[in-house]
């Protein structure tokens, strides 16, 4: 299984973080540099030029700006805490061969640009079953599920053989940070970057993001 560069899906980390440490509230507003900021020796860029947003609308409208002034407030240190404890830098344990853990760089070997870089999904290596546990943090009102493949084996009548219930590797967030969280994330689709993913007849949730892959020329 490859890994990736996950981009601003990984938003929903950094996000759940600031809300549950709460180093941000919803509602708190942050200058978003009008689209250029130059910090940390880089300048960082917003897709469209944002002016003041609150964190809702950060996130909605996936301003890196705004969502690396939250991390910065949030600190390494923490930010790092939820890497890890949303399951990344280690095996989901799924049942198939050839998972690999990532890559997620300890804390002593960030560069002072990594705190204006991970937070907006860069400089951190996922695989897509990660990302999907991760997600599922947030529909699972805060708790990491080991995922699975098999939900029962059954014999020749139907009859279940031997039955595969789900296992919680740990709490991440709270109920309540979650539930913040699929608000802003149902905003996404309803007002922000995802309104392709409006279905229907149903409340959706989600988050845009752009993957950073490497090229066969590098």
């Amino acid at each position: 299984c490859n890994y990736f560069e996950p981009g601003s899906v990984f938003k929903i980390v950094t996000a759940s973080a600031c809300l549950q440490e709460k180093t941000s509230s919803m509602e708190d507003v942050f200058f978003c540099e009008n689209g250029n900021w130059y910090v940390r020796g880089h300048t960082l860029h917003d897709h469209h030029g944002h002016g003041r947003l609150t964190f809702r609308e950060v996130i909605e409208k996936s301003s890196n700006i705004g969502t690396v002034k939250a991390a910065m407030i949030l600190g390494e240190g923490r930010l790092y805490k939820y890497v890890k404890l949303f399951g990344f830098g280690e095996k989901t344990g799924i049942e198939l061969p050839g998972e690999i853990s990532g890559v997620v760089r300890p804390l002593n070997q960030w560069s002072k640009y990594s705190i204006t870089a991970i937070p907006m999904g860069h400089e951190i290596g996922i695989t897509p079953i990660q990302l999907v546990c991760a997600t599922a943090v947030i529909a699972n009102k805060g708790a990491l599920v080991k995922p699975r493949i098999i939900s029962k084996i059954v014999d020749s009548k139907g009859q279940a053989i031997r039955e595969f219930t789900p296992i919680t590797k740990r709490k991440v967030i709270s109920e309540e940070t979650a539930a913040k969280v699929t608000q802003m994330l149902e905003g996404v689709v309803i007002r922000g970057t995802g309104a392709n993913a409006r279905v229907p007849g149903y409340r959706t949730a989600g988050k845009t993001g752009t993957a950073s892959k490497i090229e066969p020329n590098g």
